[in-house]
């Protein structure tokens, strides 16, 4: 009996985990800081505040990691109402883009600055959901959880935005036809919020304190002045930041092209979503061949400069200016930027000590949230200046650069 006592609060705990990630996966997807905010933006012509907004999410979330330790230690063993405040957060910021794009007054500022609000409560969020699920569930439950979070939520943002889709089609105006996707996925974060409640406590450690930025600067540095794997890694790391912000800009040319189309930007959000539930396959089984977290890069890289490719082509090709081929652009950019950090991690694990991991990868993270803000303003201004196609042709050639820069990644083995 008290076995079966015990499973049945395991199982009521995953449920409740399950349901908390499911919304908030579907959440995040519809009202993607990288698709669907750049895509809205764009259709004001703000271009290069457009680009800035994943950055300023990176920034966010680079803070947010930084301060997670401060909050989660003042929360005791209430880490699942962090959870729940930080979900909640994230859908109020939503709130606010949407009545912005509603109104078509002050896009640009409000935003960008819900995009660096939305960073610092992801970068919270995701050291919280962490420490719940290790207190909550086995080894065994949390692996099953993280990869059933992300199918069921992707699932459920398809399916919202496919029966939205009728709806957006009888809209007037090419700003509200879109704003309908930030409604929902403000009631996904907020149902989130509400389901993390009832997670419950958790079992508190011994508090430890919060890691200064500057203590993770001075070893990072020192790891990449003595550590050549770690400079290969950092360099890399850098390289691969344009397939990260791939999908913002081929948003601002799919905004440019499609954007007074009724239902364009659900078609967009549907193929990012089936994105994601493919490269959750693809590249499982790639890293359990024996090219590793090699092959992922250099499939990621390769992947993503298709992805360029392709939207160049409709640019060049008036048959190719298609929304469903956008779609596939931005199918494939999910795909490609999926691979990332699950490689970054698995290369970090295959050299660093337990002991190190932390430092060297949030030195790798604020390096990496540094040129993405650079290089997003550079090329959010040169669509503003331009054309939106210009940033693309340049991140077609930066990616045949890291796929090129990936040959050196490792394998599965410990090579030096």
């Amino acid at each position: 009996m008290a076995a079966a006592a015990q499973l049945h609060k395991r199982a009521s705990r995953y449920r409740t985990l399950l349901a908390h990630g499911t919304f908030y996966t579907a959440g995040v997807q519809l009202t993607n800081v990288s698709a669907v905010l750049p895509f809205i933006c764009a259709q004001q012509g703000i271009y290069w505040a457009a680009g800035l907004l994943y950055p300023a999410f990176s920034v966010g979330a680079i803070f947010g990691n930084s301060i997670s330790s401060f909050i989660l230690n003042l929360s005791r063993r209430r880490k699942h109402l962090v959870l729940a405040a930080t979900a909640l957060t994230m859908s109020a910021t939503i709130v606010c883009n949407a009545i912005a794009a509603q109104t078509a007054l002050l896009i640009a500022s409000v935003f960008l600055t819900t995009s660096l609000i939305a960073g610092i409560t992801r970068g919270i969020s995701k050291v919280a959901l962490s420490e719940v699920v290790s207190s909550k569930l086995s080894e065994i439950w949390r692996a099953d959880l993280v990869l059933n979070q992300g199918a069921f939520g992707s699932i459920l943002a398809i399916v919202t935005t496919l029966l939205l889709l009728p709806m957006a089609t009888r809209r007037d105006g090419a700003l509200t036809r879109h704003v309908d996707l930030l409604w929902l996925g403000a009631v996904g974060l907020a149902v989130a919020g509400v389901a993390a409640v009832f997670v419950g406590p958790v079992h508190s450690p011994p508090q430890t304190a919060a890691r200064r930025f500057r203590d993770t600067y001075r070893e990072g540095m020192a790891a990449v002045r003595a550590d050549q794997w770690f400079r290969r890694y950092a360099i890399t790391s850098l390289l691969f930041v344009p397939i990260s912000l791939g999908t913002t800009f081929y948003s601002l040319h799919a905004s440019a092209q499609h954007g007074g189309k009724a239902g364009s930007l659900h078609v967009l959000v549907v193929f990012a979503s089936i994105g994601l539930i493919l490269g959750s396959f693809l590249w499982r089984w790639v890293y359990r061949t024996r090219f590793g977290v090699r092959g992922m890069l250099v499939l990621s890289a390769l992947i993503g400069a298709t992805a360029a490719l392709i939207c160049i082509s409709a640019q060049a090709l008036h048959g190719w200016s298609q929304v469903w081929v956008h779609g596939i652009v931005f199918l494939l950019a999910a795909v490609a930027n999926q691979a990332i950090l699950t490689a970054g991690i698995s290369w970090v694990n295959i050299y660093a000590a337990d002991y190190q991991r932390t430092t060297l990868f949030g030195f790798a993270a604020v390096v990496v949230a540094m040129e993405t803000s650079l290089l997003g303003a550079a090329l959010g201004v040169l669509a503003q200046k331009s054309s939106a196609i210009w940033p693309v042709t340049i991140l077609f050639f930066l990616n045949l650069i890291a796929a090129i820069a990936a040959l050196r990644a490792p394998t599965r083995s410990y090579t030096h």
